[in-house]
């Protein structure tokens, strides 16, 4: 198996297949090499996980959390992953150079290579700022006065999804969940309230003292197409809900980090549209770095 922290590109091309093969996804190696030997130090350097979602063909995401500054973006465009004049990617360049040592995440299809680009901004920092930044377009920003309506006044990462162009926001929210809190976050998104079930879930297995909450806005438009509500960390061994196809996946992909990360995303969309998201910590000392970004976790474990 190797070190319990050390990423070895070998290790994860198998790993990588036999998680396809156990979600019954494609899976391009040729894709995958490239990513690899482009992001080389990344992959070394940061925290890796995979992600997917409870939808029959739900692809295979694995992602890097970056512990230093890294221009991901000038990358993509020098390696062929991303066009060189990509105007999604420039929002992405705008949040970064808002503060000194935001560091920037990525999310890679299995099969189509980069799919997303994060910005952790060092912090939780105010929406007036995030929203303010030159190169926000008018169609994010004229959201300001109905975020803040809501409490949704800080925010930890933002990110861009290049094969759907949208833009997230990903809000620390203070308090836990309750019917009112739950139903006016998820009229962000028109989207009708949830199970009675999926509900205890989320109140159950969201931190008692706040939680991750996700925008996804069409950048074209703003229109706010879903919104999320995460868990992360969940205790061992305990999971909410879950179809047949996470069961798996979280039995199943394989993780060689020295704390376990298994974590889910409820997510609403308008119609009732929903589904749920799944992560799973593979190497780099996952539970660590989140610790010293001082996410909100379900089950925090020993502290630093």
């Amino acid at each position: 198996m190797g070190s319990a922290v050390d990423f070895s590109p070998s290790r994860f091309l198998k790993d990588i297949e036999a998680t396809t093969v156990l979600l019954g996804i494609d899976y391009s190696e040729a894709m995958t090499r490239r990513v690899l030997d482009a992001y080389e130090e990344s992959f070394h350097r940061g925290a890796v996980l995979w992600r997917t979602t409870d939808k029959p063909d739900g692809v295979l995401n694995y992602r890097f959390y970056e512990r230093v500054p890294v221009d991901t973006v000038s990358i993509a465009a020098q390696t062929g992953l991303l066009g060189p004049h990509n105007q999604t990617a420039s929002l992405i360049s705008a949040w970064s150079s808002l503060y000194e040592g935001s560091t920037q995440l990525c999310d890679f299809d299995a099969v189509r290579g980069l799919a997303k680009t994060w910005v952790y901004l060092g912090g939780i920092r105010p929406l007036e700022a995030v929203l303010g930044a030159p190169g926000v377009p008018d169609t994010i920003r004229r959201h300001h006065g109905g975020f803040r309506e809501l409490g949704l006044t800080s925010v930890r990462h933002v990110a861009v999804d290049y094969q759907h162009d949208t833009a997230n926001l990903y809000f620390r929210v203070q308090e836990g969940l309750s019917p009112k809190a739950a139903a006016r976050l998820l009229a962000l998104s028109r989207s009708t309230p949830p199970d009675e079930t999926t509900f205890k879930d989320m109140v159950d297995f969201t931190a008692p003292d706040g939680h991750t909450f996700s925008v996804t806005l069409r950048i074209s438009t703003g229109q706010v197409e879903r919104v999320g509500i995460y868990a992360l960390r969940l205790p061992a061994g305990q999971f909410p809900r879950l179809n047949d196809r996470l069961a798996a996946f979280f039995s199943g992909a394989p993780s060689h980090d020295e704390e376990e990360m298994n974590a889910v995303a409820w997510s609403f969309g308008a119609g009732g549209s929903r589904y749920v998201k799944a992560e799973r910590s593979y190497c780099g000392r996952l539970v660590a770095l989140m610790r010293e970004w001082n996410s909100p976790m379900t089950d925090p474990g020993r502290q630093p």
